[in-house]
């Protein structure tokens, strides 16, 4: 195989621009909110940053968001706030591993293994190449300074000459990498375990205290925010960092062999998708293709071993080395820097509570060293078949590649990323008051001081357009989530005074469902917590009980209640809340029944035995609610929609209306930018389905748009209150 790097590199990134151009829209985000914050960062640059860079963290113990924003952002400036500018910034740092970790295995184990790392890593499982373009890449861009960091270090350990720059540059690169990303220090812990292997007196050489200022120099931005925050880098996810590790991960692992570290990795190494046969098939198929190699050269190593004449070691020992003696000691390899590594990985995941796929990616380019030299290995002990092996595993690749991908792919609206806005101002509030709440502070302290300033003062009004109006309810969610109920007519009205012009509505709608969130079963305790805006506005008080409805059966559901106890509920239900009220006995015994049969076929059946219990003035409201409930489950497991078309004609009108109302209501959430058609999920939502469907979703649509009638024109008006 003689492919230069620079073929390997245009191999990388061309076929990583095809998959950003052909993948299902839908398919396009894997981490969506982080992704997006990040587009945000980018666009606040662009166009004139309102606060000081530190300011837009999305968390204080992983600050790689900034520089990846500040990546993006000349993108940005180049293709236009899309998806795919946004995108570049991580496709760029991936680039870059794949060039450092070609240098590095070029030099330490030659050309053909480095070839072959190189391949894999253009040809990589699904899930890889997924992150490969996700910025933040879910820990991906530690995969760059782990590449520096192994580049730099055997350059240091092979320079004879000395030289103090190669330690100071690694000292460099893992105080930048340990701010960068925190599971880079799994990296820091192996190069330290490697140096002292080679030089036992490491700490009073001067090379060491290079080390020690140049990751003094890199670590200092942390340093310097984490005294700014009261320590909150050291917090993460609510609890401390060591709070994440104890004994009863691995006790666990220990009763439950498939929570095993090495288990959970190869269990989904190529794809963490709910849907079990085929995420289990793709999975297999790249467990065997990779291990396949590893355990042959092994079984051929042992061999070798055993055939050795007792007392000759030559394990330690390369092209130009002597046999490891006292005075020639064992150098640290390129495999042992592997080996360690994997290792301190698979026990810092068992040990912990981190057991996402993300957590995964950085041990990805080590499975690939291995791999790579298992094969050189295996071809050097069949010299016959050298071709032949080649050709088989490389063919194997590739043909797998393409056929994992090939399902994420769709001509249906290819380049959709280009056209797709890559920023949500959405996000930023509820990101802001999640990096920037003092610990012990009231809500209803905080949240409207920050709410008056930065974003009501600087940042709402330099917007326009879709912008103000995504960032306008957003505001409104997290006033509403910050509101007291009854008994509070000062602190509510100082908060209801901050709510954009013109989005008040949806602060009582989501007003309800806060309400609602406590009492769970208890829904005469919700209606009691909003009686107060009966008095304030009646407008006001129905949107705040249309809110406890719609909220009330997600509730409920969780709690095993039966669809027959949502029946015989007692208790009036005033005649205008009627229809929510049924629509919300519809989305519970919806999700009781699908959620237990996950099928189709088993839902008409029910619905047969159910309907005609009721009055047939409230079925089509109970349909609606069940259409809701299968909008939720496609979002969580997809399904062909138009699976839905084999319902009985006459549930058909009521289930299409409800699925508008969930996609709908997916739209008003402050979450993504995209409206409508315009959305990247569109084509997963209504793919295949008749005229007549998408005729039945509008309606659905419209439905719920009568709750919120009289918001803001296109033309938003300025928030009633200026700070």
């Amino acid at each position: 195989m003689k492919v230069s790097l620079r073929g390997f590199l245009l191999l990388f990134v061309a076929s990583r621009l095809l998959y950003l151009l052909l993948i299902d829209p839908s398919y396009l985000l894997t981490q969506p909110g982080d992704e997006l914050y990040v587009g945000t960062i980018a666009q606040e640059l662009v166009t004139g940053p309102t606060l000081p860079l530190y300011e837009y963290r999305s968390n204080s113990y992983m600050l790689g968001t900034l520089v990846m924003g500040g990546l993006a952002a000349g993108f940005f400036l180049l293709f236009g706030p899309n998806v795919v500018a946004l995108k570049l910034a991580s496709l760029l740092v991936f680039t870059l591993v794949l060039a450092f970790w070609y240098w590095t295995i070029q030099r330490a184990a030659g050309e053909r293994v480095a070839g072959y790392f190189a391949f894999l890593f253009c040809f990589s499982p699904p899930l890889l190449t997924a992150y490969s373009v996700a910025a933040p890449g879910g820990h991906g861009e530690s995969l760059l300074f782990s590449a520096l960091t192994v580049f730099l270090l055997f350059r240091m350990l092979s320079d004879e000459r000395g030289s103090l720059g190669f330690p100071a540059l690694l000292g460099l690169t893992a105080g930048v990498g340990l701010w960068f990303d925190s599971i880079y220090g799994l990296t820091l812990l192996v190069l330290l375990g490697v140096w002292l292997w080679q030089d036992t007196g490491m700490l009073w050489r001067t090379r060491f205290a290079c080390f020690a200022l140049g990751f003094v120099v890199g670590f200092t931005p942390w340093i310097v925010i984490i005294t700014q925050t009261h320590l909150a880098g050291l917090v993460i996810y609510d609890k401390t960092v060591w709070e994440h590790f104890g004994l009863k991960h691995l006790w666990d692992g220990l009763a439950h062999p498939g929570k095993l570290a090495p288990y959970e990795f190869f269990a989904d190494i190529a794809s963490d998708d709910p849907r079990d046969l085929p995420r289990r098939v793709v999975n297999l198929l790249y467990s065997l293709l990779y291990l396949g190699p590893i355990l042959i050269a092994g079984i051929l190593r042992l061999k070798t071993w055993r055939s050795e004449p007792a007392g000759v070691n030559d394990s330690g020992r390369g092209p130009r080395e002597t046999r490891p003696s006292r005075t020639h000691p064992t150098q640290p390899t390129l495999v042992g820097f592997g080996i360690l590594y994997v290792v301190v990985f698979a026990l810092a995941v068992q040990f912990s509570d981190f057991k996402a796929t993300r957590y995964h990616l950085p041990a990805y380019p080590f499975l690939f060293l291995f791999v790579a030299l298992s094969l050189v290995r295996c071809q050097e002990a069949f010299p016959n078949v050298q071709k032949k092996i080649q050709t088989v595993f490389l063919a194997g690749v590739v043909v797998l590649g393409l056929g994992t991908h090939a399902p994420l792919f769709s001509l249906d609206r290819p380049g959709a990323a280009l056209f797709a806005k890559g920023y949500d101002y959405a996000l930023m509030p509820r990101i802001y008051s999640y990096t920037h709440a003092p610990a012990g502070k009231d809500d209803l302290i905080f949240i409207p001081q920050m709410v008056q300033r930065p974003f009501l003062s600087d940042i709402l009004p330099k917007l326009s357009g879709e912008d103000q109006r995504d960032l306008s309810r957003a505001i409104a969610l997290l006033l509403a989530q910050a509101a007291p109920l009854n008994g509070h007519a000062e602190e509510f009205a100082r908060i209801e005074q901050l709510v954009p012009s013109g989005f008040d509505r949806y602060f009582y709608y989501w007003l309800g469902g806060k309400a609602m969130s406590p009492h769970a079963k208890e829904l005469s305790k919700a209606v009691a917590d909003v009686e107060f805006l009966r008095h304030h506005s009646a407008a006001a008080h129905h949107l705040a009980l249309v809110g406890i409805y719609r909220s009330w059966p997600e509730q409920f559901a969780f709690l095993g209640a039966s669809s027959e106890a949502l029946v015989n509920h007692p208790g009036a239900v005033d005649p205008k809340l009627s229809p929510h009220y049924w629509r919300a006995v519809g989305h519970q015994a919806g999700h009781h029944w699908y959620n237990t049969e996950h099928s189709l076929s088993l839902l008409n059946t029910r619905l047969q035995a159910f309907l005609p219990q009721l009055s047939p003035s409230v079925q089509r409201y109970v349909l609606q609610g069940v259409g809701t409930v299968l909008f939720h489950h496609h979002a969580l497991n997809p399904f062909p929609p138009a699976e839905i078309e084999q319902s009985l004609q006459a549930y058909q009108q009521g289930l299409w209306e409800g699925w508008g109302m969930g996609m709908h209501e997916f739209d008003n959430l402050p979450l993504f930018p995209w409206q409508g058609s315009e959305s990247l999920y569109w084509m997963a939502w209504t793919k295949g389905l008749s005229a007549r469907s998408l005729m039945f979703i509008q309606q659905g649509q419209a439905q719920l748009d009568v709750l919120f009638q009289g918001l803001a024109p296109s033309a938003l008006e300025p928030p009633r209150h200026t700070p």
